[in-house]
């Protein structure tokens, strides 16, 4: 298959935009600087769309969902999705108004939670690059930002992991660790550079050089801290580490059935009223 873009998939404050910016820099095409969504607290800018990102908001509000009361995960997903009234088609006309060339990557979150209606609108030609990373680093980077208790961020961070994964089956995909980007970014990049080039995408030379605020910049936590904090995110964390690397087709493993304690999380949240929010430090 020759791919024609790149989706970037992750949780909230799990790297994406540093993962994005660094697959720009190997060759491929993010999004225009006007289109870019930024603020003064992150100047380079998230490497995101604010037109897909606004279509994403508006088809989550159509599912009756938003990116902090997601959709729900397994069979109940089909039911939330069939809500959505905004057609492919018409999905596909907007993306390539953000993204009119083959070559591009684009990001966001929001997608793990609708990657089945995307992958309608765009087609089977894409691959993904899927970015994980510790449950209790994610959330204590939402209980800055957002004021989110940790309990309620790593129950999103399992979601959006489970959906994008599950949704993910069949695609030409690579699972990197977002550590592995900071920790040796010259040996990410030939990793991330030759799995995409095998997949017909023309690519520059030369190494990424890593952009993220400095909250995102260290990993904490350890798979000993997921096991005393949050021991029922531990199996999902253990079987998405053991998913890291290339797949030419992603076959992702039965991931069984989703803790009890996640929903009830969630539930607790209200789709039509926001988080706080404050601009990371």
């Amino acid at each position: 298959m020759k791919a024609k873009g790149v989706l970037v998939l992750g949780m909230h404050r799990s790297g994406t935009s540093a993962v994005t910016r660094a697959v720009s820099q190997l060759g491929l095409t993010p999004s225009r600087p006007n289109d870019s969504v930024r603020g003064p607290w992150n100047p380079t800018g998230h490497f995101e769309s604010q037109t897909l990102m606004t279509l994403d908001n508006h088809l989550l509000g159509q599912m009756g969902c938003s990116w902090w009361h997601p959709p729900p995960a397994g069979d109940a997903y089909g039911g939330a999705a069939a809500r959505i009234q905004f057609s492919p088609r018409q999905a596909r006309a907007v993306f390539r108004r953000a993204y009119p060339r083959r070559g591009w990557v684009w990001k966001d979150p929001r997608a793990c939670l609708l990657l089945p209606f995307w992958r309608a609108a765009l087609g089977d030609a894409v691959a993904a690059v899927v970015v994980l990373r510790n449950p209790l680093d994610v959330a204590r980077s939402l209980q800055r930002r957002n004021e989110m208790g940790t309990s309620v961020a790593v129950a999103l961070w399992e979601r959006y992991n489970r959906l994008a994964v599950a949704h993910a089956r069949g695609l030409p995909v690579l699972v990197t660790r977002f550590d592995d980007l900071l920790s040796d970014p010259p040996g990410w990049s030939r990793s991330a550079a030759g799995f995409l080039s095998g997949l017909g995408l023309r690519l520059a030379h030369g190494e990424v050089a890593v952009g993220v605020d400095a909250e995102l910049r260290h990993s904490t936590h350890s798979r000993d801290d997921v096991a005393r904090q949050c021991p029922g995110a531990l199996a999902l964390h253990d079987t998405l580490s053991g998913l890291v690397g290339p797949w030419p087709a992603f076959d992702p493993p039965e991931l069984g059935r989703e803790p009890p304690e996640v929903e009830r999380e969630l539930a607790m949240l209200d789709a039509a009223t926001p988080p706080a929010w404050r601009p990371p430090s």
